[in-house]
């Protein structure tokens, strides 16, 4: 997984300040469920934004690949279970951020006080070791208010 600082024209034209990249690489459980997480510093003010799954995630034997974004006290306080399984019929290419009971989170964003995590929790039908491909770029805008001038 990587997170990237956006640029400054793609900060203006996504309302975000970082893209995290998940990639089939990046699901390594031998298992079906996986949490990726994306470090948040203290004093920090996080706000959803949207996603693109560049290419759908493929497995021999998978029918289902979902996940959600958010942190230990709301699992989907980013976005909501979405599906990116390319042999799921209702599979979601592009997706404005859709908090479950953290809906300010999309408006107002979150601040974060103590050092904390953005979890990503995948969950699949089978082994998430077993995709053979696939990419999401998941925008959000994480900013560091103790650096703000």
């Amino acid at each position: 997984m990587q997170v990237n600082a956006l640029p400054t024209e793609g900060q203006a034209k996504l309302n975000a300040t970082h893209e995290v990249v998940i990639t089939h690489e990046d699901l390594t459980a031998a298992s079906t469920t996986q949490t990726l997480t994306v470090n948040i510093p203290a004093g920090s003010w996080v706000k959803s934004g949207c996603h693109i799954l560049a290419e759908q995630f493929v497995s021999p034997s998978s029918t289902s690949l979902t996940y959600t974004a958010g942190d230990d006290s709301d699992s989907d306080l980013f976005m909501t279970a979405t599906q990116i399984d390319a042999a799921h019929a209702s599979t979601i290419d592009y997706k404005a951020p859709t908090p479950g009971s953290g809906a300010a989170a999309v408006g107002t964003g979150k601040i974060y006080t103590t050092a904390d995590t953005v979890d990503i929790a995948l969950t699949g039908s089978h082994n998430l070791n077993t995709f053979t491909a696939g990419k999401l770029r998941l925008f959000m805008s994480i900013i560091d208010l103790d650096t703000v001038s």
